[in-house]
């Protein structure tokens, strides 16, 4: 499940629980406890198989003890006063929930980026071209960066002038999950068309900006031209494919965005 799904899933059963509770005579303070718990130790399970981030955890947790607090407070002012509610805490209730709604939804984009429905109608390219739009780190701005685009575009100009032919195949299907394991494989044609064996094929993953990154996998030759190996990726969200191909002395490197799904 996606971050949005759980968040917001969570928050409306902290709903239910709080009024179902009320409806059987159970005292307030038992129905936020309980409202509240129930939610947020079940999410704990989830958290711990599905691998999620201490920042994921920590705004799941704030925000279903936030609902099943107010609710309660909103409750016993109701049960006090006998009266109806008086348009300031309803304002600040739908502040804060609003407040919830957009705070989820910057930390669903910053981990897996713009959901691609949403981006093919804010962004033109995104309708021809899938756009990754998770957060991609901190660039640096310096002599050393500087450097590393011209080594890139020396990469690029040497690529082409070998013309080798490249296909990767399973890198828009991948799954996350410890128990997952996603195969890849690698076709690779030379000049002329023909299959080019022995080489030295190596695939990196790591998060946008270094900040994630696994061991590296390295390709094993099942038949000429062509190259398999598997790989589990244990979340969800964008990630950065580094290719490295060696072979006849030569070497090239890409990279690819990828978008890694739940399984």
């Amino acid at each position: 499940m996606s971050l949005l799904e759980t968040l917001f899933g969570g928050t409306v059963i902290v709903v239910i629980l709080h009024w179902l509770l009320g409806r059987l005579g159970l005292a307030n303070y038992w129905r936020g406890v309980i409202s509240g718990a129930v939610p947020t130790i079940a999410y704990a399970f989830y958290a711990v198989i599905n691998g999620d981030g201490l920042d994921v955890i920590a705004i799941h947790v704030a925000i279903f003890l936030a609902t099943a607090t107010v609710l309660s407070l909103l409750a016993s002012d109701k049960s006090n006063t006998g009266k109806r509610m008086h348009w300031v805490p309803k304002a600040l209730v739908v502040f804060f929930g609003l407040l919830a709604v957009i705070d989820g939804t910057f930390v669903s984009i910053s981990t897996q980026g713009v959901p691609p429905w949403v981006a093919s109608m804010i962004m033109p390219r995104a309708k021809d071209h899938p756009v990754y739009s998770g957060f991609s780190g901190v660039t640096e701005h310096n002599d050393q960066a500087a450097k590393a685009v011209n080594e890139h575009l020396k990469m690029l100009s040497d690529e082409q002038q070998l013309g080798w032919e490249v296909e990767m195949i399973g890198l828009n299907t991948l799954k996350a999950g410890s128990a997952t394991s996603n195969k890849l494989t690698m076709r690779l044609h030379d000049r002329q068309k023909q299959p080019m064996q022995n080489a030295v094929v190596t695939l990196n993953f790591f998060r946008p900006g270094y900040v994630q990154t696994l061991p590296p996998l390295q390709l094993q030759q099942n038949k000429p031209g062509e190259y398999d190996g598997s790989i589990s990726i244990p979340d969800t969200g964008s990630w950065v494919v580094k290719l490295v191909i060696e072979a006849d002395g030569k070497r090239i490197e890409r990279e690819h965005d990828v978008s890694v799904t739940a399984s």
